[in-house]
């Protein structure tokens, strides 16, 4: 898929084994630790504002409790952007008609008859993630994925305002 060192026009470049076990183990790192010990002081800060009786102190304890939900939520949403929970939960299809409506994409998705093994799946899924990532709301999205030890995915954009469709290529090899 190469010419002269360079990527072919619509050619996507899917990630390697490597980079889909370490970007799904920083989002299980920042889920199981960070967001976890986050939402515990969140916990706690509501059970002492339940035993505080200082409406100056209340109000102080519930802004601190609003900042800490707001850092939880961007936690989650920086942990979803380097690897979407949901395709690992989910599966394929599933996950990625999730990421889609999270993004505001509307999704047209075409999907082998059998299921894809995990690993394959994955790297396929965060492929079209990042694709998505990069595309604004309101756009229409059409993805074809075939293959069994070859997998050819197919992305086909069309962005609002009129513009052309757009279409993208990978392959991954699997096994």
């Amino acid at each position: 898929m190469r010419r002269t060192g360079a990527l072919l026009a619509g050619a996507l470049r899917p990630p390697d084994h490597a980079a889909t076990r370490l970007r799904h183990g920083i989002e299980r790192t920042l889920h199981d630790g960070a967001v976890s010990e986050i939402s515990t002081l969140a916990l706690e800060l509501g059970m002492i504002s339940a035993l505080v009786d200082d409406p100056e102190v209340e109000a102080k304890l519930a802004a601190a409790q609003h900042r800490v939900q707001r850092v939880v939520d961007h936690l989650r949403q920086v942990g979803s952007e380097i690897y979407p929970p949901v395709l690992a939960s989910a599966g394929l299809g599933p996950g990625l008609l999730a990421v889609a409506e999270r993004l505001g994409l509307s999704l047209l998705l075409d999907l082998p008859r059998g299921a894809l093994d995990a690993e394959t799946g994955s790297r396929a899924g965060l492929l079209v993630a990042d694709y998505f990532a990069t595309l604004p709301p309101g756009s229409v999205v059409r993805v074809r994925v075939r293959g069994r030890r070859i997998i050819r995915v197919n992305i086909t954009d069309r962005q609002p305002g009129g513009s052309p469709p757009r279409e993208h290529r990978a392959v991954l090899r699997c096994g």
